[in-house]
């Protein structure tokens, strides 16, 4: 039975005054005097819950026992509870005997979300806060004469659930031991409370470092010798002052600790050069030994005006949105996807990252700290207040009772964290209503860590959710659209755009039919990106979002909302992931083309660099021309543009492309580029034309039969469409020409997927001729065809030239009102006509092999690299490139945009080429009797997805009645040059 949400609500309130949040945590040690410091808890546990489930694994002789596996959310594993119910964890554990005279903590990086703890029967303890760690002193429940028995009684669906909207988010119930969970064992005088500033003077060069911490003493010490010494990046130790300290204890309980070290001119950390230092402390009494060690940066971050500065230097926030989600195991990740999740955002020069809408594992910020990346952590609360959140109908999020819970959550957060140098910022909620709870709790944050800016996700401006944040010293706004940076530019405090330039997600039906809208994507990114990068307020911003929300559910289902992240689920790159680290990359050469004249230079470029930190010099340049390489050197200081001069040993450069390579100081390709020097061929078709020869015409039972000498045309003059073209006696084209309007189409926020969305790709339909006429002239075939289709009325021309070439220019009336996303006309071929290939203009000059909007490149249908997914939950072996449909792979069935040339043809290389002028598109697809049809398109943007769409604004056109559709197709009837 489910309960009333306001009586939730007073359980829930009255549940987190009576068991406060621990908030304070012991420092877990590297090594004491024991043989063994740690016990891991992990791996399989017991779980039972009140209601009888049905499943295989039942464990013997109890029909409602199931084995789960911790870490790990239940309903993945096939577990569901009614809301309010309680599953109970459950599993023995032994102790090593020589921690008796020890303080054994047991430390859960995350529960979901309201757990009760008892070890061997008695509580030692309960929390209440999800994704987020606690810890409990358990020292006087353990038993060393036999096994130890746990329990975790976890109930689903609590109102922490609820302020973070997690299982909401999650489109799915979230609930149990979500992260590691361990006892550690540590003296009974031993260190806690832990905090480490780096102070830095006035010119950011010599820096204090301070230590203040607890020792906690559970045994009488009259002399406790602290022992601090640090290590640079190198592992060479830095002198340090004063590094023995002594401490007189006459009670138990807590005594202070604040230790203070000068240390002259160290490395600094920054998302360019992540120094870390080694601070070590050994911590010795009566009671035993223990060492600590922490990874520092030595950094400072300041709000000045409308800029965030780093070390005394103005930083521009390159970054993405960040959940915790893996299709199969859903917000319960492993160390593994921590590390790899970092490093393919670093590898795509991503500089920043927010933990939406939770605050992430200790070991992902470990790994921020030694890539570099600037991390915003973020509180469990979200939508409170918000419409997204229906709960809020009846509740009032200004209610006062919610606030010791969230200052609850800010310390145990800040307390957690706060010695990481990558957390340069922290995040109060997401898109919440404004109320003085947030108010209050702003100002505890400025008191309880005054070294770091707070912000609050909600509108900086604008009606849309705007309570008046203004005292967050950096101002948030979602979404901003194209003008946002302009607005931005004078903004009185920095204004990050936490949320923006959404990846396209709720046009599915675009999605399926053409994933060329991902790399379509880039188009409006880029644009947005430099708009932002040129704007001094907007400190940058965090794309939504960085990987795919989808989950596959134990029982056939698809649930989250959707595939928005450039890395999908599985941790693949996709179309947006190149166009990102395009846009974000810290070095831009901007002059692509040069004339192949006046090199006695050599070959100049103009080179931006775009570090915020980084001088060119630290940085690796790499450049080849055909069998030629080298390396190039450039000292360039940050935010500044320069000339870098090649020098290779030819003369003879005309017409080839250069190749420039940036490495950034840690070994990063940041960019890759090319450069065309003179008249580079791009027309250049790798097939032979079919023989020219004199044509041959005869019109005969309703078709006109036109012949060249390796080559044939078929026009069925009823229809008003070609019949067939041949190639040395090989089908090559079936039918066309057919006009084509697709519109702009998108979805609703839904988070429930599908195997089965239909595809959106007819042609116009209910083709009727009106008239058809045909001359020959200097022999060329002219074919003239007047007809309407219940969306237009026009007329195509065909001509038919000697050399095996068809022009086609089609010239229509629209009758009918539209957002068009693309329109053109369509072929069809025959089966086997299936291998396709490709020359075009890209927005970048150089692209990955496995990217679907590269410059060159070939595709086929199905390769047996293919991926067809017949059931959810089913992992890829290969590139997202081969996803498939029934349409055809990703790879296949992709617009490419601004073609100079386009081809199918069979195995043997039979069948024709698209040759146009850099303007048009090309897009290929598999037809239900396996022949394949290609769209020409004169008109072609972005998809209709919600949030992005107003990027392509200055792109679109809206037919109206009347409005004309015109284009000329030259299709040339090609053969292999073998």
């Amino acid at each position: 039975m489910k309960m009333k949400l306001g009586y939730v609500f007073l359980i829930v309130l009255a549940f987190m005054h009576l068991n406060p949040i621990n908030a304070q945590f012991a420092a877990v040690p590297n090594e004491t005097d024991k043989s063994a410091i740690k016990v891991d808890l992990g791996g399989e546990w017991h779980f039972s819950h009140p209601r009888k489930y049905h499943r295989d694994s039942l464990l013997k002789g109890s029909e409602n026992k199931h084995d789960i596996q911790v870490p790990g959310e239940w309903t993945m594993q096939g577990f569901s509870l009614e809301p309010g119910e309680t599953g109970t964890y459950k599993r023995d554990f032994a102790i090593p005997d020589n921690w008796k005279n020890s303080t054994v903590y047991l430390r859960c990086d995350a529960v979901f979300s309201k757990a009760v703890v008892k070890i061997n029967g008695q509580i030692a303890g309960a929390h209440q806060g999800p994704m987020m760690a606690f810890e409990f002193d358990v020292t006087d429940y353990l038993t060393y004469t036999s096994d130890n028995a746990i329990s975790l009684e976890v109930t689903a669906e609590t109102m922490a659930d609820t302020l973070m909207s997690g299982t909401q988010y999650a489109a799915h119930q979230m609930g149990g031991i979500l992260r590691k969970i361990f006892l550690y064992a540590v003296p009974q005088v031993h260190l806690s409370d832990l905090s480490i500033k780096t102070d830095l003077d006035r010119k950011y060069e010599n820096a204090v470092l301070k230590v203040d911490a607890s020792i906690n003493c559970k045994q009488l010490s009259e002399d406790v010798l602290i022992v601090s010494r640090l290590f640079d990046p190198k592992g060479n130790e830095v002198k340090l002052n004063n590094s023995k300290h002594r401490l007189n204890l006459n009670d138990k309980g807590k005594t202070p600790l604040s230790l203070s070290f000068a240390v002259n001119k160290p490395l600094k950390w920054d998302a360019e050069h992540p120094h870390l230092y080694r601070l070590e402390m050994d911590i010795h009494s009566r009671a035993g030994k223990e060492k600590i060690v922490k990874y520092i940066g030595f950094r400072v971050i300041e709000v000045v005006g409308n800029e965030l500065y780093v070390n005394g230097k103005p930083v521009k926030l390159k970054g993405v949105n960040h959940h915790e989600v893996h299709p199969l195991m859903g917000r319960s990740l492993n160390p593994e996807l921590w590390k790899l999740d970092v490093e393919l955002l670093k590898k795509a020069n991503v500089n920043y990252l927010r933990t939406s809408h939770y605050p992430t594992s200790e070991e992902f910020v470990e790994w921020c700290d030694k890539l570099g990346i600037y991390v915003e952590l973020e509180n469990p609360l979200c939508w409170i207040g918000h419409h997204a959140n229906k709960h809020w109908i009846k509740n009032a999020p200004e209610d006062n009772s919610f606030y010791p819970y969230f200052e609850e959550v800010a310390k145990l957060n800040i307390g957690f964290f706060r010695n990481h140098p990558s957390i340069i910022m922290w995040s109060m909620a997401n898109e919440s209503k404004w109320t003085h709870n947030w108010s209050k709790l702003a100002d505890f944050y400025k008191q309880s860590d005054p070294s770091r800016p707070v912000t609050f996700h909600d509108q900086a401006y604008g009606g849309f959710n705007n309570y008046g944040s203004g005292k967050m010293p950096v101002a948030n706004i979602h979404y901003p659209g194209t003008g946002g940076p302009k607005v931005a530019e004078d903004f009185n405090r920095p204004l990050l755009f936490g949320e923006f330039a959404h990846l396209n997600t709720y046009n599915r039906v675009e999605i399926v039919t053409d994933p060329g809208v991902r790399d379509v994507w880039g188009r409006g990114f880029k644009s947005m990106w430099e708009g932002m990068y040129a704007s001094r307020g907007c400190l940058g911003g965090a794309i939504w979002s960085g990987i795919d929300d989808v989950f596959y559910l134990p029982d056939g289902r698809a649930v989250g909302y959707g595939e928005w992240g450039p890395i999908d689920g599985w941790r693949r790159e996709k179309p947006e992931y190149y166009h990102m680290k395009k846009s974000y990359s810290p070095v831009k050469v901007h002059n692509l083309q040069i004339a192949a004249t006046d090199l006695n230079k050599g070959i100049q470029l103009q080179v931006e660099n775009r570090f915020d930190f980084t001088d060119l010099a630290e940085c690796s340049i790499y450049w080849t021309l055909e069998t030629e390489s080298g390396q190039a050197r450039m000292s360039l200081a940050p935010k500044q543009s320069g000339i870098l001069t090649i020098h290779p040993k030819s003369n003879d450069l005309n017409g080839k492309i250069l190749y420039l390579t940036f490495t950034s100081p840690q070994g990063i390709e940041v960019e890759k580029c090319a450069i065309e020097i003179g008249e580079v061929q791009r027309n250049k078709l790798p097939f032979s034309s079919v023989a020219q020869s004199a044509l041959h015409v005869e019109e005969e039972d309703g078709c006109l039969k036109v012949d060249g000498e390796s080559f044939a045309w078929l026009f069925d003059i009823q229809k008003g469409k070609v019949k067939e073209a041949t190639v040395e006696g090989e089908t090559v084209l079936k039918m066309g020409a057919e006009l084509m309007m697709l519109k702009l189409t998108t979805g609703e926020c839904l988070t429930e997927h599908s195997l089965d969305i239909p595809f959106y790709n007819e042609v116009c339909s209910h083709w009727e001729v009106s008239n058809v006429t045909w001359t020959n002239q200097n022999d060329t075939i002219e074919i003239n065809v007047a007809g309407n289709y219940e969306q237009a009325v026009g007329t195509i021309k065909y001509q038919l030239s000697q050399d095996g070439v068809m022009t086609i220019t089609y010239d229509f009336e629209s009758l009918i009102e539209m957002n068009p996303r693309q329109w053109g006309i369509v072929f069809t071929t025959s089966a086997n006509v299936n291998h396709l290939k490709w020359y075009r203009r890209g927005l970048w000059s150089s692209y990955p092999d496995n990217h679907i909007g590269r410059i060159n490149g070939e595709a086929i249908p199905f390769a047996t690299q293919a991926f067809l997914s017949e059931s959810f939950g089913q992992q890829p072996d290969n590139d997202w490139r081969y996803d498939a449909n029934r349409l055809g792979t990703n790879d296949f069935r992709a617009t490419r945009e601004n073609i100079y040339w386009a081809s199918l043809t069979s195995e043997e290389g039979k069948g024709m080429a698209v040759i146009s002028d850099g303007t048009q598109g090309f897009r290929a697809f598999v037809n239900p009797d396996k022949t394949i049809s290609f769209l020409v398109t004169d008109y072609t943007t972005g998809g209709g997805d919600l949030f992005f769409s107003g990027h392509y604004s200055n792109e679109r056109i809206k037919l109206n009645k009347g409005s004309n559709l015109h284009g000329i197709v030259k299709l040339q009837l090609v053969k292999s040059n073998l």
